[in-house]
């Protein structure tokens, strides 16, 4: 299973940087064209509106792989190895409910959504809004793997 993960999360981690390079290159040609050359691109500035959306829910999903967001480290040292793994299990309970609910509600939107195009690229907005359930799967992967590496040292 662990492999797996792995796997989905080099897939994550390659999607994060591509989509960031993308953000550069579209930021940078609406400076170029609107400071330099006086002929603003609409297209760049709604291009990485909608990266900036996809590189934050993939790039928590990410973060989640690797124990980059904030925790119970704090409590956790001052606890008992049982009512650690009580602290763990409880804290990943309600953190997959969570994720549990903005997969079913980002799903829904992202389905209503496939009929209004954005502005200027004339992209379905469900494909922006997808990202959601998308993030919210590999979040819960995450949160299930690194939670049973916590409570019992395997991978």
């Amino acid at each position: 299973m662990g492999k797996i993960i792995s796997f989905f999360n080099n897939i994550t981690r390659y999607l994060v940087v591509a989509i960031m390079s993308m953000m550069i290159v579209a930021v940078f040609l609406q400076v170029l064209f609107r400071f330099f050359l006086d002929q603003p691109l609409a297209w760049t500035e709604e291009l990485a509106r909608y990266l900036l959306v996809w590189l934050t829910f993939l790039g928590s999903a990410y973060a989640m792989s690797i124990k980059a967001h904030i925790g119970t480290e704090y409590i956790q040292k001052f606890l008992s190895p049982l009512w650690n793994k009580i602290v763990l299990t409880v804290a990943a309970l309600l953190t997959i409910s969570f994720f549990v609910v903005m997969i079913q509600q980002g799903y829904l939107l992202s389905v209503r959504s496939m009929t209004q195009t954005s502005p200027s690229l004339l992209i379905p907005m469900g494909y922006i809004y997808m990202v959601i359930p998308i993030s919210g799967v590999l979040l819960i992967l995450n949160v299930l793997h690194v939670t049973w590496k916590d409570i019992t040292g395997k991978e």
